[in-house]
């Protein structure tokens, strides 16, 4: 019998056993879109990630892996155009904690300890940098030497110190402290320039940084040194100044001496120019400051305001006094030209043909100019003057009716092509220009009076580097030349990577203006208002200026002038010029020709034999020229007399013999000694020179004649400084080299200076 079989109902729902396909199908359906809904978030945040901001993300990834440091290049070196370094780069260390390497209040503590006492900084600010915890890099301080790191270095050993890191840096060193430091100029704390020649070719000097890129593990400290990666730095290439040293010594010598006894209450400022090539071979203003402190103040005037002040007004009064004495006035500063400019103005009008060698002026005492009389320095006039004895005794009555035969359109003309109107380029950070008169207004030939008072130099102003560029055109046939203080730049093998090269910018007058016009300054040095400036042995040509600043004047302090003076040598061939600024004197002489000559003169008479102008003498200057003492110890008496008398440069000595001895076995004064050539000297044969020490007379106010023989007679010799001329009664002693009652050596060379103490300068009008 077969069982009954079972049929499936179809019908009854309640027969079912399971889900359908459709059903499960749509169940799977379901959980991939819950899927795919689920992690299309997180596909989105992958693709972000992976593909959009990568970048970022990985640079995070690298910044957590890997501490990279900064390599500090080494900044270029300034020399002068010897080649000797006056601008380096010593070896410093920057210190640095990482504060994320630090992790307890304890290790701070210690980290704060070390810092504030091997370096010097303050606690609580090291305590407050170490709770920077996301950061691996915060300076403690910059710049430090050898020594300081050393001990620090120690310091971190004996302490068990972490965090704490120290990364090779420069620190810019300037060996001469202040020299030439308005052109120089300095450096920040990020070794960048700030100012001169450090600023203006700071792209040349900086270099590249290179970087050094090590992996740290978890805890911030760097890995071994395979995981390091080392680019170098760049060292920036080298600049080579067109200043010598020795000359820009000696400028600044005799300048800081002008300000100190003139009493210059505006500071001093002076150049030494090449005509021929536009090269500055010095500039200087006085007061300076040391490179190495820049941010340090030494005048004791300038901190006596800076005390004066109170509160705020004596942060705003120090940093005044800091950008002052940072100045470069020579190319910062305009002022009144006075009677320097009078050279320009004969120039003129000599081109022009206006005026000749022959011709002649009256000069009253002034001149009625439109609406007003234009006074003469010299009120009582000087009568009838040629056109070189113009320039000679400096008369304003001369110089006005020059410029009026030359016009006003053209006068303006000239002082454009002079470069009077522009700045000259010089490629020194900080040039301004000048104040000249509205074109418009001063071409309207009715207006006579600003062309009276422009033909000595008076009411517009210009700097000392447009003068000096101005009339070193006039004395070098003409051409006016592109001034440069970077001879050229070279790296660290000396090869010259680009050179400044003379650079004509204009001819403005002919040779023969210019041979005019040398002849003329000349003469003013020789016998004129610049005699001051004169130097045995060489022709020096120039001019005296004395311009009052009228904007400046106020009743409680009276008048001020400024007194300068254009020199140039030597005049067979002009190649050097002087120029020099001494701004508001307020000593008993207020004149250039008391104050500025004299300054260049002794600078002349230095730089001059260094540069390798042999000196040619006169007649008159062949005795009593100066010559450098032989040595004739161990000498017979005839091989001693007859080097002192065959040798053209000793046979004017008056000898005096000591002793009956054969063997010359002492001398005065000692070899090497510079004297004049028509001295007494004593040659001791047998036996030694007295010891005894002589007294230093005083001959302030004495002629040269009558100064000399006091000098020997007290067994000193006498070295004579400025104008000598026996011809003047008016040349007298001002300065000598040590006060009256100094105990000397007998045999003792002393140095007195002598000045034309009646010499004027010309150009205050009224």
């Amino acid at each position: 019998m077969h069982a009954p079989r079972c049929y499936y109902n179809r019908g009854d729902p309640m027969a079912r056993k399971g889900p359908s396909n459709t059903i499960l199908k749509r169940i799977k359906s379901a959980m991939y879109i819950c899927l795919i809904l689920g992690f299309l978030p997180l596909l989105i945040a992958l693709i972000k990630i992976q593909l959009i901001d990568y970048k970022t993300y990985q640079a995070k990834a690298i910044e957590q892996q890997t501490r990279d440091t900064i390599i500090t290049p080494k900044r270029g070196v300034i020399y002068d155009r010897n080649m000797k370094e006056i601008a380096v780069s010593a070896t410093a260390e920057t210190v640095f904690i990482s504060p994320a390497e630090i992790e307890t209040d304890e290790e701070a503590q210690v980290v704060a300890k070390v810092l504030s006492e091997t370096l010097e900084v303050e606690y609580d600010d090291v305590i407050e940098k170490t709770q920077n915890k996301k950061s691996y890099y915060q300076v403690i301080k910059k710049k430090i030497g050898i020594e300081e790191a050393t001990k620090l270095r120690e310091a971190i050993k004996e302490n068990d110190a972490v965090g704490i890191h120290l990364t090779e840096d420069t620190k810019r060193y300037y060996p001469y402290g202040s020299f030439a430091s308005q052109v120089i100029g300095f450096c920040g704390d990020d070794n960048s320039g700030l100012f001169g020649i450090e600023m203006k070719y700071e792209s040349t000097l900086r270099g590249l940084p290179g970087r050094m890129i090590a992996a740290k593990n978890a805890r911030g400290t760097e890995m071994s040194f395979q995981y390091e990666e080392y680019h170098d730095a760049q060292n920036g290439q080298n600049v080579v100044l067109t200043i010598d040293e020795t000359i820009q010594q000696v400028l600044e010598n005799h300048l800081q001496t002008a300000v100190i006894d003139g009493k210059i209450e505006n500071r001093g400022a002076g150049i030494v120019y090449n005509i021929k090539t536009g090269e500055i071979l010095a500039m200087a203003t006085y007061g300076d400051f040391d490179l190495n402190e820049p941010f340090v103040i030494t005048d004791p005037e300038a901190l006596k305001r800076i005390e004066e002040a109170s509160g705020d007004e004596r942060k705003k009064v120090r940093s005044n006094e800091l950008q002052a004495s940072w100045r470069n006035k020579f190319i910062s500063d305009a002022y009144e030209p006075g009677s320097v400019f009078k050279i320009l103005t004969v120039a003129m009008g000599y081109e022009e043909g206006v005026v000749n060698e022959n011709s002649s002026f009256n000069c009253p005492g002034g001149l009625r100019v439109a609406d007003r009389t234009i006074h003469c320095w010299k009120r009582e006039g000087h009568g009838n003057v040629s056109l070189s004895q113009a320039l000679e005794k400096s008369c304003n009555c001369a110089l006005m009716n020059i410029a009026a035969k030359i016009g006003n359109e053209k006068f303006y003309n000239y002082c454009e092509g002079f470069g009077l109107l522009d700045k000259t380029g010089v490629d020194l950070i900080g040039e301004a220009g000048g104040y000249f008169f509205n074109e418009k207004d001063f071409k309207n030939p009715n207006n006579k009076v600003s062309l009276a008072v422009a033909s000595f130099g008076q009411t517009f102003k210009v700097t000392p580097m447009q003068i000096v560029c101005a009339v070193g055109a006039v004395v070098n046939d003409g051409k006016l030349m592109k001034p440069h203080v970077v001879k050229e730049i070279v790296d660290d093998n000396g090869i010259v990577i680009e050179k400044n090269e003379p650079e004509i910018v204009r001819q403005i007058i002919s040779e023969k203006t210019s041979d005019f016009i040398n002849d003329s300054i000349e003469e003013t040095v020789a016998t004129g208002t610049g005699k001051n400036a004169r130097v045995t042995g060489y022709r020096i040509g120039g001019k005296t200026g004395t311009s009052e600043k009228v904007d400046e004047y106020t009743a409680e302090e009276g008048k001020k002038y400024i007194a300068s003076f254009f020199g140039v040598a030597p005049m067979e061939n002009p190649e050097i010029a002087i120029l020099i600024i001494l701004d508001t004197p307020r000593g008993i002489y207020l004149e250039g020709s008391q104050l500025a000559a004299p300054v260049a003169g002794k600078v002349f008479g230095e730089i001059l034999p260094y540069l390798g102008f042999e000196p040619t003498y006169t007649a008159d200057e062949l005795t009593g020229a100066e010559v450098v003492m032989p040595n004739l110890i161990g000498g017979t008496s005839e091989g001693v007399n007859k080097l002192l008398s065959t040798n053209r440069n000793y046979s004017s000595f008056t000898i005096k013999t000591v002793g009956d001895g054969n063997i010359c076995t002492d001398q005065i004064p000692a070899e090497g000694a510079k004297i004049p050539n028509n001295s007494t000297i004593v040659v001791y044969m047998g036996g030694k020179a007295d010891s005894e020490e002589v007294i230093m007379p005083n001959v302030i106010g004495m002629t040269p004649e009558s100064a000399n023989k006091l000098i020997t007679n007290a067994g000193l010799y006498m070295k004579s400084n400025g104008a000598v001329d026996k011809r003047s009664a008016a040349v007298g002693a001002t300065k000598q080299q040590y006060p009256e009652g100094t105990k000397l050596k007998r045999g003792t060379v002393v140095t007195v200076e002598f000045y034309d103490v009646n010499s004027v300068s010309e150009g205050i009008s009224g």
